[in-house]
């Protein structure tokens, strides 16, 4: 069965996960929008003509991102490169993307994606599916550009040696307003991360999400308010989860951003000893009618 016959069956799956709930409350639908879907869905034709590096890289911003499991958050176009050339080419047939679903800023110029990615693994033919959340930038008159990245449910990455730089977020040239909102969306997300250690995490991220959005957790694709209260009340059981945002982005338009940030999640083992798992996550946030922010997306890995 070839990659394109499976990736349909991989969505499928995804999709069955979420207990008959919708895939996604779709948001009213504009050109745009769709246009940066299908541009996030034919990053495996770039990949076929450009291969593994140059073709996953093709869309990468300069100053992007990049969320890998298995260590720290890495930012710049030469970090993300590195993390794809220790991965090696690669054999068999290009990876596939499906978007599940996005939306973009107010003033078109800045959007999110995410879905999932099928990988046919040879020699076995085995399907791998991962998933992903995409943060995209565009200037004027210039094409669209991944400045955050997140993979989920990916192969761990070999541990590679980093510059201080590249394990630094950049300090980005914007102006006033924009630096002032990235500011107060970083304060929203700290207050989010306060609000899950005083009342626990089902209560903070029911609240926390808005009414259409939508969060990665575990093999699932969790959706609204209410599904997401459970799935927090059936995992925070005996463990507790705390972060800080590290960095933040903000639209010019002030409506749409992302923040990163470090996690550490503390439970039990059999013995009674105290474990600590250590990750890292990115949030994509809306701006609401009454000026405060709720996430519309938000997926986490681990870091070790």
């Amino acid at each position: 069965m070839t990659l394109r016959a499976l990736l349909p069956a991989a969505v499928l799956l995804i999709g069955c996960s979420l207990h008959h709930r919708p895939a996604v409350i779709e948001p009213v639908r504009g050109p745009t929008r769709d246009s940066l879907l299908l541009l996030d869905q034919t990053r495996g034709d770039s990949v076929a003509v450009h291969g593994r590096v140059a073709g996953s890289l093709a869309l990468m911003g300069g100053e992007v991102a990049y969320l890998r499991a298995g260590i720290p958050a890495v930012y710049g176009y030469d970090a993300a490169r590195a993390l794809y050339e220790s991965a090696g080419g690669g054999s068999g047939p290009a990876p596939k993307w499906q978007p599940l679903g996005g939306g973009v800023s107010r003033d078109l110029r800045s959007g999110f994606t995410y879905g999932v990615a099928a990988h046919l693994e040879t020699p076995k033919g085995s399907l791998r599916v991962d998933r992903y959340i995409a943060f995209w930038r565009r200037a004027a008159d210039q094409p669209w550009r991944i400045v955050a990245y997140i993979e989920l449910n990916g192969q761990f990455s070999e541990e590679i040696r980093f510059s201080a730089s590249q394990l630094a977020p950049p300090v980005l040239q914007v102006t006033r307003p924009v630096a002032e909102s990235a500011l107060r969306l970083r304060v929203a997300d700290s207050l989010f991360a306060d609000l899950a250690d005083r009342m626990g995490t089902a209560d903070a991220f029911s609240a926390t999400i808005a009414s259409d959005g939508a969060m990665f957790g575990d093999s699932r694709l969790i959706v609204g308010p209410n599904a997401v209260r459970e799935f927090e009340e059936a995992q925070g059981a005996g463990t507790s989860l705390t972060w800080r945002p590290v960095y933040a982005a903000v639209a010019e338009s002030g409506d749409l951003g992302f923040t990163i940030g470090e996690s550490i999640a503390t439970g039990r083992s059999p013995s009674g000893a105290a474990v600590q798992r250590f990750g890292k996550y990115l949030t994509v946030w809306q701006r609401q009618p009454d000026g405060g922010w709720k996430f519309v997306m938000h997926g986490a890995n681990a870091t070790r």
